[in-house]
């Protein structure tokens, strides 16, 4: 396993990280809860360091299940996870919440639910307009001095708004979505967090499944699946009008998968890896078997007359999706489990 550093940080992560989103079992279909904790143990004996979860992940399940699973061995882990969505149970809706209030309420919540006196990395989840940068920042401050926290980040942040945070508060890392589907961050965020020293941490890198290569034309989703929408943050990505496409393309980097005798999965996240700027590339693990193609990942190196194949195949992808986008990331609605509301 390769290990990096969060930026110009000192904390260190495999460059593989074990995301917990499907772990909450609400917002990815139904997940059996034995099974991913068999998960997180083979992860753990994989040299696998980093964990990823959230509050609004279940809301709540994710990070009492994931406590749960590192139990003694927390201690050899680093754990994220991340407040700023408050889940109102009158209306079974999300919204987005960084005051200082919400951050403190949420850090205890999240402790208790995990079972630990500490998180190495804290993040907000989603920009909020309605609460002043310095608010937040300052909160998260105050955590670091309090002990319940080791470090602070963001996620899904632009990079006027991660230059606002810096103002007030060293954070380390921004989580935001990278996959061969989604090159978005390519354009200003990437060059931004490496001039920065910010680490980043690119979730969906097999493309929320797509890349799993285990989809077909007769692939359908859970209702309560948030890909049930069409939609990954903006991007057509599961709409019909673009499935058949995006499944020529998975085919086509499949092969190029093949030429190098690894899997699309192990392909997809090396291809993630590529940039040291991005410290970790999150997989969201269900199953024990599903670690092994993870272990070869930070073992691939992929030739550049390859990677110039993966980057023509890739960019007609997104360049098509993009065009046919409807809002980007930092746009985006506060309900995670419905990232565009339209279409449900």
């Amino acid at each position: 396993m390769e290990y990096r550093n969060f930026g110009n940080s000192d904390l260190e992560v495999s460059v593989i990280g074990f995301g917990c989103w499907p772990m909450g079992g609400t917002q990815y279909g139904a997940t059996d809860d034995d099974e991913e904790i068999a998960a997180v143990h083979k992860a753990l004996d994989a040299g696998i360091t980093c964990f990823d979860t959230a509050a609004a992940y279940g809301p709540g399940h994710s990070e009492e299940v994931l406590g749960k699973a590192l139990g003694a061995r927390r201690k050899d882990v680093v754990v994220v996870t991340k407040c700023g969505i408050a889940f109102n149970p009158e209306t079974e809706t999300f919204g987005r919440d960084s005051s200082r209030e919400a951050i403190m309420a949420g850090i205890d919540r999240s402790l208790g639910l995990l079972g630990m006196d500490y998180v190495d990395l804290y993040l907000i989840h989603w920009p909020d307009p309605n609460t002043p940068i310095a608010e937040s920042m300052g909160a998260l401050q105050e955590l670091i001095d309090a002990g319940k926290i080791r470090y602070a980040g963001v996620s899904n942040f632009q990079p006027d708004l991660l230059a606002e945070c810096r103002k007030t508060l060293n954070i380390v890392a921004n989580q935001v979505g990278y996959h061969m589907f989604d090159r978005r961050i390519e354009r200003e965020l990437m060059p931004h967090c490496e001039r920065e020293g910010i680490g980043i941490m690119a979730y969906g890198s097999l493309a929320h499944g797509v890349l799993t290569g285990s989809m077909s034309a007769d692939t359908t989703f859970e209702e309560t699946d948030w890909r049930a929408t069409g939609y990954a943050f903006g991007l057509p990505l599961f709409h019909e009008d673009h499935w058949v496409k995006n499944l020529e393309t998975v085919d086509r980097l499949s092969q190029v998968a093949d030429g190098l005798g690894v899997s699309l999965p192990t392909l997809a996240s090396a291809w993630v890896l590529r940039d040291p700027t991005v410290t970790v590339s999150l997989i969201g693990f269900r199953r024990p078997e599903e670690i092994d193609d993870a272990l070869k990942v930070a073992e691939l190196q992929i030739p550049d007359d390859v990677l110039e194949e993966i980057d023509a195949i890739s960019s007609e992808a997104f360049e098509r999706l993009y065009a046919a986008r409807e809002f980007d990331p930092q746009d985006s609605p506060p309900n995670p489990e419905n990232p565009n509301p339209t279409r449900r």
